[in-house]
């Protein structure tokens, strides 16, 4: 009986872990696709950044022809490349300047193509928010980039140093805005609460039918299990009828004796403690794969499935018989009653032809075997 009753809780256990492990790793693959997106988008708006810092840095070298101090005295000079930069001003490309460091090693503004208003004038000191960034930039001498804290509507600043006779003379920064970022939000913030809700959703529906399911085997174990003896009871021998192959199965009748002596002497719960222990016992002495039933009173049907030949079946009921006979059921410390059982054996049910039928010469050879004294067992032939 112990096997019924994990089988059903650990299904349900089962069922249930492998719902939530679906539905974790569902939500973490949706989370993973997110990540994805973002740094595909990331790559996306970097690779745009240095393609168009590639061509503005070529564009100012050639326009001051290796004399990179020439930026530093022309004035004009400075306002042409900075109307230059400023045709790339976009919502995505918010500011685009050039900046380089005096003798001293301040961040300064070369050139600046954003807006008026926001515009840094030549000299006018720059301190940057990404410090690390540029001072690697300026010492690398490679393009970089780094994500701003988007609180004053940045995402990414791309750096890309101007070099003149291999040396890093200034670098032209690309301040990307949140645009993009925002527009990513406003797609996948909503989808992911979506899926959260869904999740949510489905995770009650499924809980509530497995609850329901639950409750529909707990009932349903509960009319076909004996409440006393913990075996099952004819109602599932009823479910089984049809199942039952009897070329593949040998039938055990088993009946206690005397057992009306024993509630007549002791009492009824005194009977009860044997009707429980001898239940326990033929559990421990059949195979898994064979069913206990208790068919009725003191009676009890056992089926033995898949048995090798006529010889197994003869050695396990010779077993479960002496068992009982040799072990004295303990009530208390001052009571211990010795138990007997007959039993009759159909070998081979298939020969009797139905399953009703194969049952009654069961129960025949277990008159048989009490009308021959009792504590034996009775085989059919």
């Amino acid at each position: 009986m112990k096997k019924i009753n994990f089988s059903i809780n650990s299904f349900f256990i089962f069922i249930s872990v492998i719902f939530v492990v679906m539905v974790a790793g569902l939500f973490f693959q949706f989370n993973s696709v997110i990540n994805k997106t973002s740094s595909e988008i990331n790559k996306i708006e970097i690779n745009r950044a240095n393609a168009l810092t590639r061509k503005l840095v070529l564009h100012v070298r050639n326009k001051i022809t290796g004399n990179f101090s020439i930026l530093l005295k022309d004035k004009a000079l400075r306002k042409v490349i900075s109307n230059f930069l400023s045709l790339y001003i976009t919502d995505e490309f918010k500011y685009i300047y050039v900046i380089y460091k005096d003798k001293k090693g301040i961040y300064r503004y070369l050139l600046d193509g954003s807006d008026s208003l926001d515009r840094g004038e030549f000299k006018q000191k720059f301190n940057p928010l990404l410090e690390n960034l540029w001072k690697k930039s300026f010492q690398i001498g490679r393009p970089m980039h780094g994500f701003q804290s988007k609180a004053d509507g940045l995402w990414i600043t791309y750096l890309h140093p101007i070099m003149i006779n291999g040396k890093t003379r200034a670098v032209l920064a690309v301040d990307i805005s949140t645009k993009e970022y925002q527009n990513l939000n406003n797609f996948l913030i909503p989808l992911y609460d979506f899926l959260k809700i869904f999740l949510f959703v489905i995770t009650v529906i499924v809980l509530v039918v497995l609850s329901q399911m639950y409750m529909f085997y707990k009932e349903r174990k509960k009319s076909i299990i004996d409440p006393l003896t913990r075996l099952h009871n004819r109602n599932y021998l009823k479910e089984i009828w049809n199942k039952i192959n009897l070329e593949k199965v040998a039938i055990l009748m088993l009946d206690i004796d005397h057992f009306k002596s024993v509630n007549d002497t002791y009492g009824h719960d005194i009977g009860d403690v044997v009707l429980r222990s001898i239940a326990k016992r033929l559990m421990s002495e059949i195979r898994l794969e064979d069913r206990v039933i208790r068919y009725g009173g003191e009676e009890f049907l056992i089926f033995l499935e898949w048995p090798k030949n006529d010889d197994e079946v003869m050695q396990i009921s010779q077993r479960i018989c002496k068992s009982i006979a040799n072990d004295k059921i303990r009530i208390n410390e001052d009571l211990s009653i010795n138990i007997t059982i007959s039993i009759g054996v159909n070998i081979n049910p298939s020969n009797s032809g139905t399953l009703r039928e194969a049952i009654i010469l069961a129960d025949k050879m277990l008159y048989t075997a009490k009308n021959e004294g009792r504590n034996r067992v009775a085989y059919s032939k």
